[in-house]
């Protein structure tokens, strides 16, 4: 509701950050729904073998668009906070927005290869044989290695490039320029989510390479439950809080985005007051003069 806001929609990183919130609004439910439902209900992904590929193909696109759009942040972040003009020009809605797209439609594309090989065998839904290891490695590097290093990568150059601007006003004849204090914010908050990315992220795909790796070793009853608990912490509940951490990440680095929240949440509960005054079966409203009901039906 923050980034959908007119002054945000022009602005780039605000368009990339607001479709990685529908995204990851979709994933939070597409991914823990059906894992509540199976604590009391038999899981559909262990007899229904559509469900089981879907679920696994949607979610990981999903995941993989929202990191592509935060990736994207970054580099427009760093692009914004270039010395030079022509880089600063793309940071603009009209560029982001086939940016998007494209990305929005390449990664289901890229991800077709889960439904086709993904199966259900010995009651689960998982990849085996040399599939097995080609996904995990696969999922390490499109997951765990080039996301990371690329935020690092951009998200470094972006801090470098800050320390070298001297000038807080507007570009001029020297060169130098100023950050508007609405796209510091969004840098520093953009920092906040790449390093809760790291934290939540990055142990699914090692600990997918260590268990696919690992596969035809014998394994102690100890060892089998330690890597039960690991794989369910990384698969069933870090790799999601990378999805529901944003809000809270940008509500505690940004006194902007604190500001924008609580105006909207007055707007929101002023509207609403007024809308339930001028409800026909409130008998209160019936009681107000005419003209009194008429100047609360103009000022909505």
């Amino acid at each position: 509701m923050v980034f959908s806001q007119k002054e945000h929609r022009k602005n780039s990183c605000s368009l990339f950050l607001l479709i990685a919130s529908f995204i990851n609004v979709f994933i939070i439910n597409y991914g823990i729904i059906p894992t509540l439902y199976s604590l009391n209900y038999p899981n559909p992904e262990l007899y229904s073998i559509a469900f089981c590929k879907l679920r696994l193909y949607f979610l990981h696109s999903g995941l993989m668009i929202s990191r592509s759009l935060i990736i994207l942040a970054c580099m427009d972040r760093c692009a914004l906070s270039s010395s030079s003009q022509r880089i600063r020009s793309i940071c603009q809605p009209k560029v982001a927005l086939p940016i998007i797209i494209c990305v929005s439609l390449a990664w289901p594309i890229i991800s077709i290869h889960i439904p086709i090989l993904l199966t259900i065998q010995s009651g689960r839904c998982s990849t085996f044989g040399t599939y097995s290891l080609i996904y995990s490695t696969y999922s390490f590097l499109v997951a765990g290695l080039l996301p990371p290093a690329l935020m690092i990568f951009f998200g470094f150059n972006t801090i470098r490039n800050l320390h070298s601007i001297h000038v807080r006003v507007r570009p001029i004849n020297d060169g130098t320029y100023r950050i508007h204090r609405r796209d510091y914010n969004l840098m520093i908050m953009l920092l906040g989510e790449v390093i809760i990315y790291l934290v939540s992220t990055t142990p699914y795909p090692i600990q997918t390479l260590y268990l696919a790796v690992t596969s035809n070793i014998m394994k102690t009853t100890l060892r089998l439950q330690i890597e039960s608990f690991i794989t369910y912490m990384a698969n069933s509940f870090l790799i999601y809080i990378n999805s529901a951490a944003p809000f809270y990440v940008y509500i505690s680095t940004s006194r902007t985005f604190r500001q924008e929240c609580k105006r909207l949440f007055i707007r929101t509960r002023h509207i609403v007051m007024m809308t339930t005054r001028l409800n026909p079966t409130n008998h209160a409203t019936h009681s107000l003069p005419l003209q009194q009901q008429q100047q609360i039906t103009n000022h909505i």
